[in-house]
């Protein structure tokens, strides 16, 4: 099967990203999937058929932009999904003009994001960045 990429909407179904949520990494309420799809900027969706198989959102102040929950069902890991999710989204803040994107993460994922979207590492904090000057 293909996988499909596209922005979501602020319409998309909160009960779709909950299931995908209950599948992927369990905790969140139908109360936060909501506000995760209301106050997120942008989020970026993998789908194969109708199935979201992963996602990666940003919030942003039209300066700066924090990339969270980039988040790939487990049986479609290590196929290039994050990568593509994690490019997409980067692509779209770059075309809001954000100036910095930022992310948190474990010291085990920076290789992965800095070659998703050539964030560059801070080692103080686990923070990892791109200017877009």
């Amino acid at each position: 099967m293909e996988i499909k990429y596209k922005k979501l909407s602020k319409k998309f179904p909160a009960a779709k990203l909950k299931r995908f949520f209950d599948e992927s990494r369990p905790g969140k309420t139908i109360v936060q999937c909501r506000n995760i799809i209301k106050f997120s900027s942008i989020i970026i969706g993998a789908f194969e058929n109708d199935k979201l198989v992963g996602i990666a959102r940003s919030l942003d102040d039209t300066v700066y932009a924090f990339i969270e929950d980039v988040l790939v069902a487990p049986e479609y890991r290590k196929r290039g999904v994050g990568t593509k999710i994690v490019k997409m989204l980067c692509e779209e803040l770059t075309n809001k003009k954000i100036k910095i994107i930022s992310c948190d993460t474990t010291k085990k994922l920076v290789p992965f994001y800095k070659s998703a979207a050539k964030f560059k590492y801070n080692p103080n904090n686990v923070a990892l960045y791109i200017k877009n000057l």
